[in-house]
């Protein structure tokens, strides 16, 4: 660190007589930032504690010392001949105009600065009053704010009131295929499809005459225009602010939503054939399927009572496919339906959720069931919560494979969410099913102990449809799995309407 001794540029000030003491005291006293007094052969007269607490001196260590010692190293050597210039001519202005200037502290640092030069005539003489500013905290904090727009996860554009491109960032580039240098200085027009351009410049001018932060385009379709010719769909944000210098610029937030309107797309039609499905299911195959159950039931009547055996055994065979088909159509649609968000909200008490629960399901003798519940009360929407809480522990209570056996209900707040367990000491399940239990019509693999494969499949929907995730593991400490179920435990915008 480069320490310098002020002591070492100390001059005799010349004509100090000369010298109105009051008046240059109350003039750099009075200014709101660092100021001094230098004379014609650049020796500093007086100085304000403002400039002291810049610096790093003492005014006793600054008067009396040649201005040069303030500079960086690589600059004293012109300055004198700046000096002259100055006093040839001399006028207010500021100094540098367009450089960056820095002056060097007792410590050696060096810091960013910003100097005005007001030439002062007392007494026949001409001295200069030049008033600095520590430009550090500015600086920094145009640094935070370039960092913030370059780190940013989405494009960042400044414009300025004519429309050029002042700055960007890496995302816009990426979302546009440019490079950055393709962009800086250039009209932001190249931006926009060509059907666009032709009313822009009105469009900027008409945001200008009211600026306000706001979002561009509401209730349209906006479109932005790629290097390689193809358009692509934007939402863009506008913040107006003034630069240092007091020009009118613009912040606009460009957010590429190619990949989530395809998403969009491709939910609307999968909800499209979903309800076109369900149309079928509910109409198109239930009807022939009444019809065939009359069909049959108008062959036993024409057989009379005593019918052939084997046409008896037949018959009933034809009458229960005819129940699984009606019952295949009615998990169908229920699968259909609980893809659908419930917004009837309520406050739940979880003990009085799971009586409601038992109240539906028949225990055998043999389960034991304990609960251990450490959150009361949440706001979410009762039915789905309660069927999937029914179909975890039906589940648990039917694929049960010994006489005696346990269920433990557990519920926590875990930050967001309620996080449910249904833990048994069943026959568990393979840990190869564990994902794909939840698949629509998939079960375990003992015939004894499958079902439908509709249960949590139509549980996994509920939940998932709702804000929250479902999981199973193996248990460690005993047989059987525990059932995770995480539930949203405040409403959500998203999922709560």
């Amino acid at each position: 660190m480069d320490h310098t001794n002020a002591s070492d540029y100390k001059k005799p000030i010349k004509n100090n007589q000369l010298v109105d003491n009051s008046f240059f005291q109350q003039l750099v006293t009075c200014l709101p930032m660092g100021a001094m007094v230098v004379n014609t052969e650049a020796v500093i007269l007086f100085v304000n504690d403002s400039l002291s607490d810049i610096l790093g001196y003492t005014k006793k260590e600054l008067i009396g010392a040649d201005i040069d010692f303030l500079l960086p190293n690589q600059f004293q050597a012109n300055h004198k001949k700046l000096m002259m210039q100055f006093f040839s001519q001399p006028r207010k202005r500021q100094m540098g105009v367009g450089q960056a200037l820095h002056a060097r502290k007792k410590n050696g640092d060096h810091i960013p600065i910003e100097i005005g030069l007001n030439p002062i005539e007392q007494e026949g003489q001409t001295f200069v009053l030049a008033t600095l500013i520590d430009l550090t905290t500015r600086q920094r904090a145009s640094n935070m704010f370039q960092r913030s727009i370059q780190d940013a996860p989405h494009g960042v554009l400044l414009i300025d009131a004519e429309g050029i491109i002042r700055l960007t960032n890496i995302a816009l580039c990426q979302s546009f295929g440019y490079d950055s240098d393709e962009l800086i200085n250039q009209s932001m027009d190249m931006l926009l499809p060509q059907r666009y351009r032709k009313h822009h410049n009105h469009l900027r001018d008409t945001f200008h005459q009211n600026p306000t932060p706001r979002m561009m385009g509401v209730g349209r379709d906006l479109t932005a225009l790629h290097k390689d010719g193809r358009e692509f769909p934007v939402e863009i944000g506008l913040s107006p602010f003034e630069d240092e210098e007091g020009n009118e610029m613009v912040l606009v937030s460009l957010l590429d939503i190619t990949k989530r309107k395809r998403l969009e797309q491709e939910l609307r039609e999968t909800n499209t054939n979903l309800e076109e499905f369900t149309y079928v299911a509910s109409h198109d195959l239930r009807s022939p399927l009444r019809g065939i159950a009359d069909l049959l039931e108008w062959v036993k009547e024409d057989l009379g009572e005593t019918p052939l055996p084997d046409v008896t055994r037949n018959l009933e065979r034809i009458s229960v496919r005819i129940q699984r088909m009606e019952q295949l159509i009615d998990n169908l649609l229920t699968y259909a339906r609980a893809g659908k968000v419930e917004s009837n909200t309520q406050d739940i008490n979880v003990h009085s959720l799971f009586d409601s629960v038992f109240e539906l399901l028949e225990m055998p003798e043999g389960i034991t069931i304990t609960r251990d519940i450490q959150i009361d009360n949440f706001t979410s929407v009762l039915t789905p919560l309660e069927t999937v809480m029914r179909n975890l522990i039906s589940n648990a209570i039917k694929h049960h494979d010994q006489e005696k056996g346990s269920i433990t209900i557990g519920c926590v707040a875990e930050n967001n969410l309620c996080h449910f367990t249904i833990c048994d000491d069943g026959p568990g399940i393979p840990e190869a099913a564990f994902s794909r239990i939840f698949r629509l019509f998939q079960t375990v693999t003992s015939s004894e102990r499958s079902g439908t494969g509709i249960g949590l499949s139509v549980s996994r929907r509920l939940v998932e449809t709702h804000g929250g995730r479902i999981s199973v593991e193996a248990n460690q400490h005993q047989r059987g799995v525990t059932f995770h179920v995480w539930w949203p435990r405040f409403l959500r915008k998203d999922t709560h309407h």
